[in-house]
């Protein structure tokens, strides 16, 4: 048997055989297997648009058969360069630089393929029991859905909208008995971002079953068992899940590997929690959360020493993120050891005299700070530096611009 290779590809002609009815699942393995090798082939050689072209060849010449009809969809929506509001898909060959003036074109490079939505609509009405067309027909929804996470202005509406039409596809393509790693990973998700915990576990136990398990999805589990403050289960969880996860995975390794550590803290492990936190700071040492889990640690300590060192090292690492600002302006309030960040800031003006975005972050944090002191006037003057480093980045009616000085406010 043939199986499709191309690490691209979502399905493996092996894992879909037994969906396809009998009629069709004789005919891949006779008469089909050389065009299936074919495109395989192509596939290797990331030809996506002679891939598609060979496959709406095969279905104009044999009709509308489900599998290659999904598989021509699935090419898309995997290898598309670029889409035009969801409705053209265009794939391209290696090198490609020119768009064919017709499908006939002897060396065509650039292709498109057209309303897949409506491919997958027909195939369903034409096959309503056949799985894979909703499969992917929730995989286009999720594919506009996890477009749009990247944007403030989506709306809650269309967020919605799209989530249902995904779910909707998922649970029916389950429900017709197809089973897939991405699919139950994104039903999990679903469940678990609305609270109903069990639920999403049941999901993600269903990637740990197999060879490999699926990283990802014992994360998940580490972050639900830490939930329900099943600490012995949660580091268990996290711990397996750094075995799996891949170099492609190293944000999620740094969330595993300070998951595993919170876990141990709960656990009074405190020498393999400053280890495992070390390990965190080690692989990333520009995000700032490991820093302030050992800030608290250290914090609730008294000591002081090991406070004063980690601060340096965040901002000095990582003087993007606001919520390291916050918390030293926190720390300070409570020590009144204002010391420390004049001290800081003044390495950090130096270090990035020449970035916009850090600068308005000190004078911010400098105004708070200067606040809290009651030097309201100084407050107002770092305030106002802070907004003027703002405007060179920011829109004028940004709502970052607009918090700056708000504990002025808050506190008339």
């Amino acid at each position: 048997m043939f199986i499709l290779s191309h690490p691209k590809i979502l399905f493996t002609l092996l894992l879909v055989l037994w969906l396809i009815p009998t009629s069709w699942s004789q005919d891949i393995q006779t008469d089909s297997t050389i065009f299936v090798q074919q495109v395989n082939t192509f596939l290797e050689q990331e030809k996506y648009a002679t891939v598609h072209l060979l496959l709406e060849e095969f279905l104009q010449q044999n009709g509308m058969k489900p599998f290659f009809t999904c598989w021509m969809v699935s090419n898309a929506l995997t290898n598309y360069y670029r889409h035009e509001n969801y409705d053209f898909f265009y794939l391209k060959d290696p090198d490609s630089d020119k768009i064919p003036s017709t499908a006939e074109d002897e060396n065509p490079r650039i292709i498109r393929l057209r309303y897949p939505q409506r491919i997958l609509e027909k195939t369903i009405k034409d096959h309503s029991r056949y799985a894979l067309a909703y499969k992917f027909l929730g995989d286009y929804y999720d594919l506009q859905l996890r477009d749009l996470s990247h944007f403030e202005f989506a709306k809650p509406t269309t967020i919605k909208s799209l989530e249902d039409r995904t779910f909707n596809n998922y649970s029916q393509a389950e429900k017709l008995g197809y089973k897939n790693i991405q699919m139950n990973r994104w039903m999990g998700d679903y469940y678990f971002n609305r609270n109903q915990l069990d639920r999403a576990r049941s999901y993600y136990q269903k990637n740990t079953r197999k060879e490999p398990a699926d990283g990802i999805s014992l994360y998940r589990l580490a972050e639900i068992s830490f939930q329900k403050k099943l600490y012995t289960q949660a580091y268990n969880y996290a711990s397996e899940a750094l075995k799996y996860l891949t170099t492609e995975d190293l944000y999620l390794k740094y969330d595993a590997l300070r998951l595993s550590a919170n876990a141990l803290q709960q656990l009074r492990e405190s020498e393999k929690f400053l280890v495992t936190m070390q390990e965190c700071i080690d692989l990333l040492p520009d995000l700032q959360d490991a820093y302030l889990d050992l800030i608290d640690f250290y914090e609730a300590r008294n000591d002081s020493g090991k406070v004063k060192i980690l601060f340096h090292e965040m901002l000095l690492n990582n003087p993007y993120e606001l919520k390291g600002y916050r918390k030293l302006e926190n720390y300070m309030a409570h020590t009144r050891n204002y010391s420390l960040p004049d001290s800081l800031f003044e390495l950090m003006l130096v270090q990035y005299e020449n970035w916009d975005e850090v600068l308005a972050n000190i004078y911010w944090s400098k105004g708070n700070l200067a606040f809290s002191r009651k030097s309201l006037a100084d407050a107002n003057n770092f305030w106002e530096i802070s907004r003027n480093y703002m405007r060179r980045y920011l829109p004028e009616d940004h709502k970052l611009i607009r918090q700056v000085g708000d504990l002025s406010q808050k506190n008339k």
